[in-house]
């Protein structure tokens, strides 16, 4: 069973490896593309940060703020036209604020709250089905979407 602790641990755990794998990049390093059309890491911390600082805690307070909303998702938006002036500490920064917040506002949420609805179109062919608990969610956006990025960094790393 997934916990509230369970899941702010796991947030932890994803930045604190991506602080391991970015805080020594140089902007330069950090800001090279691979290849025509692929991500750099800089487009990657945008990415994971979200729209605006915040989003990823907003969508998931929606679970308790709305009797089952439906969130939407737009995959494949690195949000980084609205971040490139940004140095890779500051976008480092700002994704170690936003994740800090995802997890104290999960480690302190109740049974009943981790077991809230939503509607999530986008998850309506996945096991976990189109209408996720929001610990399914969290665990979904952790383990799979951020679990991802953090693997795609570590590439770019090498």
């Amino acid at each position: 069973m997934v916990t509230a602790q369970s899941l702010r641990d796991q947030v932890t755990e994803k930045v604190n490896e991506v602080k391991g794998l970015v805080s020594e990049l140089s902007d330069d390093e950090a800001a090279s593309n691979p290849a025509e059309g692929e991500w750099c890491v800089k487009e990657v911390l945008s990415h994971l940060i979200g729209e605006e600082l915040g989003s990823a805690k907003a969508g998931l307070k929606r679970f308790l703020d709305e009797e089952t909303p439906q969130i939407d998702v737009n995959p494949g938006v690195s949000y980084f036209e609205v971040r490139n002036n940004l140095s890779t500490a500051e976008l480092l920064v700002a994704f170690e604020d936003e994740y800090g917040k995802l997890g104290e506002f999960l480690g302190g949420l109740s049974e009943e709250q981790l077991n809230r609805k939503a509607n999530v179109p986008l998850l309506k062919d996945s096991p976990i089905g189109e209408y996720p608990t929001l610990s399914q969610w969290a665990g979904a956006l952790l383990n799979l979407h951020v679990n991802e990025h953090v693997g795609q960094i570590r590439n770019l790393c090498q």
